[in-house]
């Protein structure tokens, strides 16, 4: 297989966490943890050429990789892996770049939302998606992070009349990398139900449905119920910034803490009862694997990715399109303590996932592909 170098230029620079840097993390993590020859590369736009991540960079992203083992120089053998979605002409010259070099690149593939809801996307991912996909095209290898994801890249590379390269799912951690899995919380209505939602404000993220959805639930019944959001803002989506803030302003039991770390999260997945992931269109849906790895139930949607991740238990599925069911749901969870045990239960009946699990089956797909 060689040593694989991973190009983590984006997530190097930012300490966001949106679904696709928290998976460059977990893949970087789960390398590392499963003991793989790697190196951690940006791309220098100004020298043309992958250089390792100085100190800063390598701090800021967090992945324990020591600085003292880098090298630039690429072994016959080696790998490229293009773990971000990278718009531009940066993917077209480093896929160059490693060709000439020998090497075998690989891309995961998040999704194509911008392709195919392009309403709840930025104007600017909706106009360079298309491209994007393309240029993943002209990769050795492409693993898409779920079936669903999968799909839509075999049918855009079909109406495009573009070459396939081998495609192959591996499916994300809900790790949260350098943390322990909390404990599964006993059922307990000494104090107010806490429900976390995680998630970045973000249209297709449904928080305006969610809001009327709480409140809705707060009328209903008697129970103190707080909501706490986590999750940084979207661009161009103040909108849904200014929505949750008069929601809070409004009641009282609603909090958005903005962006956190995996630490303050994985306190926050400790510390609440149950979940609520209301989106509306997912490549895969991590916050609910982060929520169910965490042993914490989770309320998502009874269709697309969620519904496949939910088939398995421990999730209480709705149409959350709909505010009334969503506050059914809800409700539910709050007031029928039999019922939350159930999918408590049904958490430890799930196999959990690690990243050092999707590393092994991520480098096995690269071995097959060799």
């Amino acid at each position: 297989m060689g040593t694989i170098f991973v190009d983590a230029t984006h997530a190097a620079k930012t300490g966001a966490r949106t679904g696709t840097q928290t998976v460059v993390r977990g893949l970087l993590w789960g390398l590392r943890e499963h003991r793989v020859d790697f190196q951690i590369m940006r791309w220098s736009k100004w020298r043309g050429r992958l250089l390792p991540l100085n100190r800063k960079e390598n701090k800021r992203l967090g992945v324990i990789k020591p600085f003292e083992n880098v090298r630039s120089q690429f072994p016959i053998g080696s790998w490229l892996a293009l773990p971000e979605i990278i718009y531009g002409n940066r993917a077209l010259r480093v896929i160059d770049y490693a060709r000439r070099r020998k090497m075998r690149v690989v891309a995961i593939f998040h999704d194509a939302i911008p392709l195919s809801h392009p309403d709840s996307m930025r104007p600017d991912a909706v106009k360079r998606h298309p491209e994007y996909m393309k240029v993943l095209c002209g990769t050795d290898l492409v693993i898409a992070v779920s079936n669903s994801a999968a799909e839509q890249f075999r049918a855009f590379v079909q109406k495009h009349g573009q070459r396939r390269p081998q495609l192959t799912v591996c499916r994300l951690s809900g790790e949260l990398v350098g943390e322990k899995r909390c404990s599964a919380k006993e059922v307990d209505f000494s104090g107010p139900v806490k429900i976390l939602c995680v998630s970045t404000l973000d249209p297709r993220k449904n928080h305006k449905t969610l809001l009327e959805a709480f409140d809705l639930a707060c009328a209903a019944i008697s129970n103190p119920v707080q909501l706490h959001l986590v999750g940084d803002r979207y661009k161009g989506a103040e909108s849904i910034v200014n929505l949750v803030n008069r929601a809070a302003a409004r009641n009282r039991s609603i909090t958005w803490h903005g962006k956190v770390t995996d630490r303050q999260l994985s306190d926050f997945y400790r510390d609440c009862d149950f979940s609520v992931y209301p989106s509306l269109v997912e490549g895969f849906g991590l916050p609910i694997v982060e929520s169910l790895w965490n042993r914490r139930p989770c309320i998502c949607a009874n269709f697309g990715e969620m519904a496949e991740i939910a088939k398995d238990g421990a999730c209480l599925t709705c149409d959350v399109r709909d505010p009334l069911q969503l506050s059914q749901a809800i409700i539910a969870l709050v007031t029928q303590p039999a019922w939350r045990e159930e999918l408590i239960n049904e958490i430890e009946s799930r196999e959990p996932r690690t990243w050092a699990d999707y590393a092994a089956e991520f480098c096995e797909n690269l071995k097959k592909a060799s």
